[in-house]
């Protein structure tokens, strides 16, 4: 990754490639577009300052960057005593929040739109256990205990449930990358 070695014009694609995608989980976690701006900006710095950090053996870019910003929004979540407030996810809560003003380039909004359609598929595919355990873990913020309390579920299972998922999300969207792919 060029941004380790400070390069701003890599930084910036970085930044061009990401920014909506990271911004779409953010404004889905914290429920404020003020707070998910005001976040992706925070997160963007960290990869900037802390971009030595990232290690290719580990997993890709883009997995970095998402833990990143997961961990960033919980930050924002926990230090602000946020509680959940949205809909039941058995309402048919959607998985992004897209901001027009943010959209307004249409290269943004094309791989926006993309990555969209491509998580929904894949979530639509998961049991429905084990998209519950996700959602609340990844676009609420619910710590393992939190989720296991709620759905009032021994710790192990939603554990397993949450690996399990994750698993089959990932050999869903490596299948659906090498369709559109080729």
């Amino acid at each position: 990754m060029r941004t380790i070695k400070r390069d701003q014009a890599a930084f910036a694609q970085l930044y061009d490639r990401y920014s909506s995608l990271i911004y779409t989980t953010v404004v889905r976690m914290v429920k404020s577009t003020e707070e998910a701006e005001d976040l992706l900006q925070e997160i963007f710095m960290q990869i900037w300052n802390k971009a030595s950090l990232f290690s290719e053996s580990k997993g890709s870019v883009y997995t970095w960057i998402v833990t990143i910003a997961r961990r960033k929004a919980i930050d924002r979540l926990r230090s602000k005593e946020h509680a959940y407030k949205g809909a039941s996810l058995d309402e048919g809560s959607s998985l992004a929040v897209p901001d027009p003003a943010f959209m307004a380039n249409p290269l943004q909004a094309t791989i926006s739109a993309e990555y969209e359609s491509l998580m929904k598929n894949a979530f639509a595919l998961l049991a429905q256990d084990q998209r519950t355990v996700l959602e609340l873990g990844y676009y609420e913020g619910y710590t393992h205990v939190q989720i296991a309390e709620r759905l009032k579920l021994p710790l192990g299972t939603v554990k397993t449930r949450m690996r399990q998922g994750l698993i089959k999300l990932r050999d869903y969207l490596k299948a659906g990358l090498r369709e559109e792919r080729g």
